[in-house]
């Protein structure tokens, strides 16, 4: 399969970093072998408009006549919304069924620094497979998984927990207030995730920083020195709970949640109607079907 993902990307213009993730890539619980997943992507690029426009010369058949136009017409601002990506989705190629999304380099950096956006730096808080890297931009992937981590931990509060429980806290995150949640996507999806890929989630994060003592499955937290490292959070977050940091924890821990549930719900929410821009009411439509029947069938 991933030579197919790698001659599909290749089949595009030029990208500064791709990535793979999702069902289609990495197994999740609940799926079994005749399951044949969307497969995702997303390319990182210079300039939205002037990649679609080469895009769509080359691969038409990836847009809608309604995405045509969009892509071609509306304004940058327009085009990125308020998360900086821009998806197309239903593209039938080699036997395989893609979506892919794309962002401006400055955008996704920016979102990773100060999760001013959720709606990337939590999907790279997840498993995703790199088909073209760049070394700046897995820096920044890194950092955040680094503060998602420590966050989950104070979010827990405990002294003992586990790095499943540990990593389900931190998927969360990116699913909180998300509309999709109540409609279209599996009830089961967070711990899916987490129990599917469990051993590549392992290999992606750090547990042996000096607030973690790990034995096996079991972490020991050091909760005190956790507490000291919230000043550290990224700035959107920071900025959002700085009023109550001189409260009891569980009032901070609210207002974290709170700034979750916000962020997601205005994003997905939006998310969702500028898909019916860049890929037409038929290819929505189709998407959001497969998304209920999956729903429903788990």
């Amino acid at each position: 399969m991933n030579e197919n993902i790698e001659k599909f990307v290749s089949r595009r213009p030029e990208v500064i970093a791709a990535y793979g993730y999702g069902s289609g890539i990495f197994k999740q619980s609940g799926y079994t072998k005749k399951d044949k997943p969307q497969i995702d992507l997303i390319f990182v690029v210079e300039d939205l408009k002037t990649w679609h426009n080469a895009n769509i010369k080359l691969n038409r058949k990836d847009y809608s006549m309604i995405g045509k136009a969009f892509f071609k017409n509306a304004k940058i601002e327009k085009l990125k919304g308020n998360t900086g990506i821009t998806y197309v989705s239903n593209i039938e190629e080699d036997g395989n069924v893609y979506k892919y999304g794309t962002i401006e380099e400055k955008d996704l950096l920016k979102y990773l620094d100060t999760w001013e956006s959720f709606y990337l730096p939590g999907r790279f808080q997840k498993t995703i497979y790199p088909i073209k890297e760049e070394e700046v931009l897995s820096e920044k992937i890194k950092n955040s998984r680094e503060k998602v981590l420590m966050l989950a931990a104070y979010l827990e509060g405990k002294t003992e927990t586990t790095k499943k429980d540990l990593l389900v806290t931190l998927c969360g995150l990116s699913y909180l207030g998300d509309t999709r949640m109540k409609f279209a996507e599996n009830p089961r999806k967070v711990l899916n995730i987490v129990e599917g890929s469990y051993d590549v989630f392992n290999e992606l994060y750090d547990f042996d920083k000096e607030y973690f003592e790990v034995s096996d499955d079991l972490v020991k937290v050091n909760y005190d020195l956790i507490k000291e490292e919230i000043n550290t959070l990224p700035v959107a977050l920071l900025e959002y709970i700085k009023p109550y940091l001189n409260e009891e924890d569980s009032v901070i821990k609210e207002k974290i949640l709170e700034y979750f549930a916000n962020v997601n719900k205005s994003e997905s929410s939006k998310q969702t109607i500028k898909g019916i821009y860049t890929n037409g009411i038929c290819r929505s439509i189709s998407y959001a079907s497969k998304k209920l029947t999956k729903r429903f069938k788990k």
